[in-house]
């Protein structure tokens, strides 16, 4: 059973609904809960959680990038994605991945609860319109990768931001961005800012 689960959504009442249904399954546990991916990032780095709670529609991250840094930091959490979006092509994604399960925001307490409990019990969640229409792209992302900064770095980029922009709004030297940049590239196995910018933008679901 969970001993310590991290709720990363920025939504007060989705996240009190996941913080009650958590709590139903795993009474005793430690829940913690984080309003931007930074903050959920910067949980993991400090202790180990056995769940994570995750919206894909955080307001520094869309999409499945989040799921990819959060599961490099806790490779041995449950990680448990929540999102609006009812696409079979997003769980599909998600389970890829190496999401545990899928919630939607929109479920029923009920359903919050055996999602959470078939979890935290070392099993998977996934609504069952997930196996419909299999035939998606099952390549596998290498942005889980990146640093949390080299992630910030390549988000602010994707928003059109240049070099001495990103510099400024980070709070850290144009040459340090050009660094993360050349990393960023390495990791990516790309060449050039585009190619990095595409490989993350494949990511971004309607969440």
């Amino acid at each position: 059973m969970a001993k310590a689960i991290l709720i990363a959504d920025d939504h007060p009442m989705c996240a009190a609904a996941l913080g009650m249904a958590a709590r139903e399954v795993a009474p005793d546990a430690t829940i913690e809960q984080a309003g931007t991916l930074a903050a959920a990032v910067s949980r993991a780095e400090q202790g180990p959680f056995d769940l994570i709670l995750l919206d894909l529609m955080l307001p520094d991250v869309q999409g499945l990038a989040g799921l990819l840094m959060l599961k490099r930091l806790q490779p041995t959490a449950r990680i448990l994605i929540v999102s609006s979006s009812d696409q079979p092509a997003v769980m599909r994604r998600a389970a890829r991945e190496g999401a545990s399960g899928f919630i939607s925001k929109s479920a029923a307490m009920s359903a919050m609860i055996a999602a959470i409990a078939a979890v935290c019990a070392g099993g998977q969640s996934f609504p069952d319109e997930m196996y419909v229409d299999s035939d998606a792209d099952a390549g596998v992302s290498l942005i889980g990768e990146l640093s949390p900064a080299q992630f910030r770095v390549l988000r602010a980029a994707a928003d059109g931001s240049q070099n001495k922009q990103i510099a400024y709004e980070l709070g850290i030297a144009e040459t340090t961005v050009k660094t993360h940049f050349a990393q960023i590239f390495r990791k990516l196995g790309v060449t050039n800012r585009t190619q990095a910018i595409l490989a993350l933008q494949a990511l971004d679901v309607a969440a």
